[in-house]
């Protein structure tokens, strides 16, 4: 019988890493990995490899809910 899956993560994610003394922020691209029965984190690199990242240390993006401050909506005339 299929084993199920559980859902891949939802929204942005970010993965930093250090190279050459530079924080460099990664977009994560997750995927199925079959031999960890897990979602990875895959970015690309500043020296563009496609590397597997530890789940741990990726990062959501959350946009900031300032107080106060009302979306912006159309007003029709």
């Amino acid at each position: 019988m299929k084993t199920l899956k559980p859902r891949r993560p939802h929204g942005r994610w970010i993965y930093y890493i250090l190279y050459e003394d530079i924080l460099w922020p990664c977009p994560v691209k997750w995927e199925w990995e079959e031999n960890f029965e897990a979602w990875l984190p895959f970015y690309y690199s500043p020296t563009l490899e496609f590397v597997a990242g530890d789940p741990a240390k990726a990062i959501k993006v959350t946009r900031p809910q300032t107080p106060g401050l009302q979306p912006k909506r159309l007003e029709y005339a």
